[in-house]
């Protein structure tokens, strides 16, 4: 019996070898051919072998470019319009570089240059990454591997702005006969400075420094026309200043399309503490209601960065976002019977911090619907968790950690294998209000909440299950995983059949 344990084990080990790690490509160099249409190269080698010494199927590898501090390059479909890219991408397979002119499997050519007197495509270093695509579609990677084209210098880093106010306006509806709205959204911000406006590094201490007001104080001062501000929405896309959104910039100065701002530019939508966005707006549904096809202006939150830019060297602040809209996750501790929704996040700054006031017409609305049905199940006004305070032994109010800005809620007495829509909409104390995405979870059958063959309860069935239940059975440790979720044959106990079973049912999925 234990003979075929061990076997089984064997297969359980063998299982989890399918992954190839690559090794890492070598000869990594670059070379600017600095014309003027902007043209360079990135020349390398990829491996022939896995880290372990097989040889790799070429065919299942690909790679994808580095900037600088491990920032992943973009390949835009608007740039490589001959090669087999859809989209802008990151990754680049061997399809699109086998025959390709700008992709092959020993160079890149990018339409960018760091040539003097060119916007610098990167400041410091350029390297690759090599991927191998698995037999079961899994992907491993190698390491980074940089050429250091450029002196390494570390630049002051700008103080972190901030985003003090987010503004929505209505849609107006200017020329009913014509059905035409007029749209528009504002932020307020400041950017780092010190108490006479001058730009600054993150070594300011601030006005609560003594020394600031004494003379004593030392702090790196930036040169103005030399920092620059950026907006990012989401998931750290940069925002676009465009010409048709921004027309009267230009008459200020700026060229258009830009992403990036510079300090102290005072022109029509844009100054030093706001900015304004014509024709964006997220209460979109107006809109939706009288036929426009409109997406929101962003989904959950809008940050703006500070850069500064010296001698082809560049450093950055760190991103301060404003959550406006929750950022509803995935389901988490899903049972039958019930789900929690959550919304906290980490955020220094969130729209509800500053604009709820409590009571029953404004907080965080969550909405529960059965899919099958379309009846509402639960509409709950869930008050946020604000960071709490405390008193010291000054009598001061002094902040502590936990909880977190945002709020979740605990959805109980629902229905076994249903599904059920859920979304939270934020209302302030002056009646604007954001809505989440829609999630959506589907509850198990059983009462324990887990599928059978999930042995160690991590919501998938996999070689990790055969060995956390044959560690059961050898040690006779019925709490190293689940002894219901292992019990596949109905015989009542867990015994090597059940081994037989899962390893039967990961094969057949």
């Amino acid at each position: 019996m234990k003979k075929f344990i061990l076997s089984l084990m064997a297969l359980a080990v063998a299982a989890s070898a399918f992954a190839v790690t690559p090794a890492d490509p070598t000869d990594v160099s670059w070379f600017d051919y600095g014309n003027e249409d902007g043209y360079s190269k990135l020349s390398f080698s990829l491996p022939q072998l896995s880290v372990e010494g097989n040889i790799l199927n070429t065919d299942n590898l690909g790679y994808r470019v580095y900037l600088d501090n491990d920032q992943i390059f973009t390949f835009e479909r608007s740039v490589y319009t001959y090669d087999n890219i859809y989209g802008d991408v990151t990754d680049i397979y061997s399809w699109q570089y086998e025959g390709g002119t700008d992709f092959t499997p020993d160079y890149i050519y990018f339409y960018r240059t760091n040539a003097e007197g060119y916007d610098p495509f990167f400041t410091w270093r350029i390297g690759i990454q090599v991927f191998y695509v698995n037999d079961d579609n899994t992907r491993s990677y190698s390491n980074i591997v940089y050429d250091e084209v450029f002196p390494h210098a570390t630049l002051p880093k700008p103080k972190t702005p901030r985003i003090d106010e987010w503004l929505d306006s209505n849609p107006t509806h200017i020329h009913p006969e014509d059905n035409f709205y007029m749209v528009s959204s504002q932020i307020g911000f400041t950017l780092g400075t010190d108490i006479m406006g001058n730009p600054v590094a993150d070594d300011y201490p601030g006005i609560d420094g003594d020394e600031i007001f004494t003379g004593e104080c030392t702090y790196t001062k930036l040169d103005p026309e030399k920092v620059t501000f950026s907006v990012f929405t989401d998931n750290d896309k940069l925002f676009e200043f465009t010409s048709d959104r921004f027309s009267e910039e230009e008459d200020f100065g700026l060229v258009l399309p830009t992403t990036e701002i510079p300090f102290g530019y005072d022109g029509y939508g844009i100054s030093g503490a706001d900015l304004h966005f014509p024709q964006l707006t997220n209460n979109i549904q107006e809109l939706l209601d009288n036929g426009f096809e409109v997406e929101p202006f962003f989904t959950w939150r809008i940050g703006i960065q500070s850069y500064y830019t010296d001698n082809g060297q560049r450093s950055s602040s760190d991103i301060w976002y404003m959550e406006v809209f929750p950022q509803l996750k995935e389901a988490a501790d899903v049972t039958s019977t019930s789900f929690l929704a959550d919304w906290s996040c980490d955020a220094e700054n969130t729209y509800m911090l500053g604009n709820f006031l409590g009571g029953e017409n404004s907080g965080y609305f969550l909405h529960v619907i059965d899919k099958a049905t379309q009846d509402t199940v639960l509409v709950m006004n869930v008050e946020p968790t604000h960071p709490q305070t405390e008193i010291n032994e000054y009598g001061e109010s002094v902040g502590v950690e936990n909880p977190i800005p945002g709020a979740f809620y605990t959805v109980e007495g629902l229905t076994p294998g249903a599904t059920y829509e859920y979304y939270v909409v934020v209302r302030d104390n002056v009646n604007r209000s954001y809505q989440s995405v829609v999630r959506e979870v589907t509850l198990p059958m059983g009462g324990h909440g887990f599928e059978s063959g999930d042995v160690n309860h991590d919501r998938q069935i996999n070689v990790t299950d055969v060995t956390t239940l044959i560690a059961m059975i050898l040690q006779s440790d019925y709490t190293l995983g689940c002894p219901i979720c292992g019990e596949l044959t109905g015989e009542g106990e867990i015994n090597v059949t059940d081994v037989t079973a899962l390893i039967a049912k990961i094969l057949n999925q």
